[in-house]
């Protein structure tokens, strides 16, 4: 396996040619131990979870006509954490490695550049990382087969293209989305991102989900809407309808072992323009979306993504070419059809041997000017905690949802990553 090379997945292609360190397209998932983390054991833990992973184990190479995946030879480098988020994946430097490895106190941060995988994929390797952690720190573990170490088997399916594996000629393509409304506000200086969690417990948010008939991602996409509703639309003219952008992930539906990227989205339907909606409006709206979601819906957004790299002419153009029309395309039209992203990771399942050393994880999705407010979520034993990144010094939006929250009678813990702005 190491001296495989990889063709970049369908997902992936756009993003090595828009990547600056304002915007790296990468996203962090954490994990918060029980102890102070040792960095020289967190190398060991990392180098042993690359040889379960090769596919993670490469640097970025520029080919004629697209960029490439190569064997990383170096060894990862394991740093104190950068207070910027989303600041530490640099893809010419840090060996040539498009994650990061870093530690605060009892945190480890994974912090991975989109090209390389989803979370999905991504959560897999950081799970592998902390048992081999608790391994080398004289933890005795036994592997109930929800962690992929070195002992359990490569498929070859792991490293498949899922896009263009199911990618079909004959599937008509969905119609273009309309526009959205962009939300506005007052950026931090130097590339700051501010960081809102809410932690709370999962046995509650359910409850209360199936008080609306609805799960956790509908409950939380609805209060969500919900907020970002009475913040810019209640009582309020908008020219473009609300619109959250919710990830999928397409394993489920098309069979798929994939660890790259294999996520599809969908986004919300409902007109919140000139509407004077209720709560259980807007949970009504989400509920009909996600109810919607089926193999052949996300065939046909498959279908649309991967149809332009089928087309001739654009095969045929040369690489740099190609950077130019993505880097143009990305500015032009990459938010244009939505408001917000939230993206639940979902449940964390460990061993049982593991469970006692590990507090809480935690999944954050980058921003930029042009996506200035993403929302990512991921549970644990009995906590969720849903983390609010923005370029936006204001906090009205994350303080409207905190409070719905506790409307609803759940109780919501809060930690922010504050700095102070004149």
């Amino acid at each position: 396996m190491k001296h495989d090379w990889y063709t970049l997945d369908n997902a992936a292609k756009i993003f090595p040619a828009v990547y600056k360190r304002s915007d790296t397209n990468s996203y962090r998932i954490s994990v918060t131990l029980k102890s102070e983390v040792n960095p020289d054991i967190l190398l060991l833990a990392t180098k042993d979870a690359l040889k379960r992973f090769p596919h993670l184990c490469v640097k970025l190479k520029s080919g004629l006509f697209w960029y490439y995946l190569e064997h990383n030879y170096n060894e990862p480098m394991i740093e104190k954490e950068d207070p910027f988020l989303f600041n530490s994946v640099r893809l010419h430097s840090k060996a040539g490695f498009m994650f990061s490895i870093t530690y605060f106190g009892r945190r480890i941060n994974l912090e991975m550049f989109h090209a390389l995988t989803d979370g999905t994929g991504a959560s897999e390797f950081l799970k592998t990382i902390v048992y081999y952690y608790l391994i080398h720190s004289g933890i005795s573990i036994e592997n109930d087969g929800s962690i992929q170490t070195e002992e359990v088997e490569i498929l070859t399916a792991e490293s498949f293209d899922d896009f263009n594996e199911n990618y079909d000629s004959h599937i008509q393509k969905p119609e273009k989305e309309e526009k959205a409304f962009q939300i506005k506000g007052r950026l931090y200086k130097d590339n700051w991102t501010g960081l809102v969690q809410l932690i709370m417990s999962v046995d509650s948010l359910k409850e209360v989900a199936h008080k609306y008939g609805t799960t956790v991602t509908g409950f939380m996409s609805s209060i969500i809407l919900y907020s970002l509703y009475l913040s810019y639309f209640k009582n309020v003219k908008q020219k473009n309808n609300l619109r959250l952008f919710i990830p999928v992930n397409a394993r489920k539906f098309f069979d798929s072992y994939s660890l790259r990227n294999f996520m599809l989205y969908i986004r919300t339907t409902g007109e919140f323009r000139d509407k004077n909606l209720s709560f259980k409006d807007v949970v009504d709206y989400v509920k009909h979306t996600l109810t919607n979601i089926n193999r052949d819906v996300l065939l046909r957004q498959l279908v649309s993504n991967v149809d332009i790299e089928k087309h001739f002419y654009v095969k045929i153009l040369p690489l740099f070419v190609k950077n130019a029309i993505m880097k143009f395309a990305y500015k032009m039209f990459g938010q244009d059809s939505t408001t917000v992203s939230f993206s639940n990771l979902g449940l964390i399942k460990l061993p049982k041997g593991m469970e006692e050393y590990i507090e809480r994880f935690e999944f954050l999705i980058g921003v930029s000017k042009l996506s200035p407010v993403n929302i990512g979520a991921v549970s644990y034993n009995d906590t969720f905690v849903l983390s609010y990144a923005t370029k936006f010094v204001d906090r009205h939006i994350i303080r409207r949802i905190a409070t719905l929250l506790v409307e609803e009678g759940i109780n919501v813990s809060v930690e922010v990553n504050d700095l102070e702005v004149q």
